[in-house]
């Protein structure tokens, strides 16, 4: 008997079949089988239940055999027992869904028709050519799950399809989410064809990502405060619009209105003239210009917050920042990390609101021949609820405009998140590709069964037991969600440059 044999088909309908499990075989939830046609073509399968059924699991047998035991539930003659219950009299039978189909020429194609009775049940292989091709991808993350185990057949997404039009990574603490996202930074760095611009929230990745043989060409590390390594982030004033202080901090109607009718009267100069003029200056001049009265706990909010931005993202008069040499690398196709472990939210919200706005006018300013000619950015943004909550959410933040507007532009986002029912519902509609970790919320799993492109429903006792370092990847071009054991960064750099492990730096 072949070694991938599984079992035997013993019923269709529709998409939906049902298998006796092989003798002595392994079938676990989530596993996807092939089921070979009579007519060299092959049905794949993803099991997704299983029942048990047995000679004596009709009422009468199970009568029976309850008659054999004592009021207490033991059984008094267990020789008489076991010889009812002796042989071979019982079958596994997996409940399994049809999720494509390839006729004789190889050709991949949506379910059209089912399967024939008794047809063999076999394991995938190497030789399942046209459904591997679409599920490897230029990015690599990971090997197809099956099971307890892990087929070596690589699993990714093509990130010319995949980063325009959003990705979504959730799970919950310890489930692998910085892992993933290292993994697939550094498949970006391999491929030289996109940019990365990562918001580091703990300061987690540049040990390792600096690991990288090509990080020395390929990756650019950006920080607020004196370190050993990468570029301090500076800002001028005339960089800072009323947009990126709102973004930062819970403002009243009237403080909004302020912040807005300052910048629309001192232009590029606002921020500047704010903190250098007393708060009385500042409301004479308001109330001169615009013929409102300002109360000067309005205006004295302001200037602090102002006060704050400044000391966090060391802005100062200055004509030359680094902004435009980081859009410069990101057009080029490196990963672009900028670390906000050692600035307050409001600092860290201000710099990823003011950087974000920046890449996205600078792609939006130029012509279609220029785009074609640098390359797709995409933005990872981590506990994305704080800036794409349902009360955070709209239309004047630039993540919302990012989601919806970034993908004609050649940019995305990679929203990163522990509770994804915390976003805004439009938002995470417009993420075409789901990276799903674990899970321990009933709600949020929920959540993203209503939201997916891909039906997920039958998956959900596979979702709901994943493991550290298991997701199940659902994206646009791929015919079906696919179960992924997540490549370990450590062991992927081993594999891929087995002759070049530089040491990594001291942080």
């Amino acid at each position: 008997m072949d070694a991938e044999y599984k079992g035997r088909l013993t019923y269709a309908k529709g998409t939906s079949v049902e298998f006796v499990v092989g003798p002595n075989q392994d079938v676990d939830f989530g596993d996807i089988l092939v089921v070979e046609g009579k007519n060299n073509d092959r049905f794949y399968i993803r099991a997704y239940d299983f029942k048990v059924k047995s000679r004596w699991s009709g009422i009468n047998g199970v009568g029976y055999l309850m008659s054999k035991l004592d009021e207490n539930g033991q059984v008094e003659n267990q020789e008489d027992l076991d010889f009812y219950l002796g042989g071979n009299h019982t079958v596994k039978i997996g409940l399994a869904e049809q999720l494509c189909y390839a006729d004789d020429s190889g050709q991949l194609l949506n379910p059209k028709t089912c399967p024939d009775f008794f047809c063999q049940v076999r394991a995938l292989s190497p030789q399942d050519t046209s459904l591997l091709a679409e599920m490897k991808g230029d990015l690599e993350v990971g090997f197809l799950k099956s099971g307890r185990g892990a087929l070596s057949l690589p699993v990714g997404i093509y990130g010319s399809q995949a980063i325009t039009e959003h990705i979504g990574v959730f799970g919950t603490t310890g489930s692998g989410k910085s892992n993933l996202i290292k993994v697939l930074a550094s498949s970006v760095v391999d491929s030289g064809n996109y940019g990365l611009l990562v918001f580091d929230v703990h300061n987690e990745y540049f040990k390792d990502l600096s690991s990288h043989p090509m990080s020395k060409d390929r990756l650019s590390v950006y920080h607020t405060d004196v370190q050993e390594y990468g570029k301090k982030i500076a800002v001028n004033f005339a960089e800072v619009d009323a947009d990126d202080i709102t973004a930062c901090a819970t403002f009243t109607e009237p403080q909004l209105d302020a912040i807005y009718k300052l910048s629309s009267i001192w232009k590029e100069n606002w921020m500047k003239y704010v903190l250098q003029y007393d708060v009385d200056d500042i409301v004479e001049e308001l109330a001169g210009c615009t013929g409102q009265k300002y109360n000067a706990r309005t205006i004295g909010k302001i200037k602090s917050i102002c006060w704050n931005v400044m000391q966090e993202l060391n802005i100062a008069e200055e004509e030359q920042t680094v902004i435009s040499e980081m859009l410069a690398e990101l057009e080029q196709g490196k990963v672009v990390l900028v670390e906000l472990k050692n600035i307050s939210a409001i600092g860290e919200q201000a710099l990823s609101t003011l950087l974000s706005k920046k890449l996205l006018k600078n792609y939006a300013s130029k012509t279609e021949i220029e785009r074609s000619q640098i390359k797709p950015v995409l933005i990872v943004l981590e506990e994305a609820h704080r800036f794409l909550g349902k009360k955070a959410h709209s239309s004047n933040n630039v993540f919302a405009r990012l989601v919806s507007e970034a993908r004609k532009f050649n940019l995305g986002m990679c929203i990163v998140d522990q509770q994804p029912r915390l976003l805004a519902d439009d938002v995470l509609s417009q993420l075409n590709t789901l990276f799903i970790l674990g899970l321990a919320s009933k709600a949020d799993r929920t959540k993203l069964e209503a939201m997916c492109r891909k039906d997920i429903l039958s998956q959900r006792n596979e979702i709901k037991n994943l493991e550290c370092g298991e997701m199940i990847v659902a994206t646009n071009y791929m015919r079906f969600a696919a179960p992924v054991k997540v490549h370990k960064f450590e062991n992927l750099l081993e594999q891929r440059y087995a002759d070049h492990i530089p040491s990594i730096p001291v942080q």
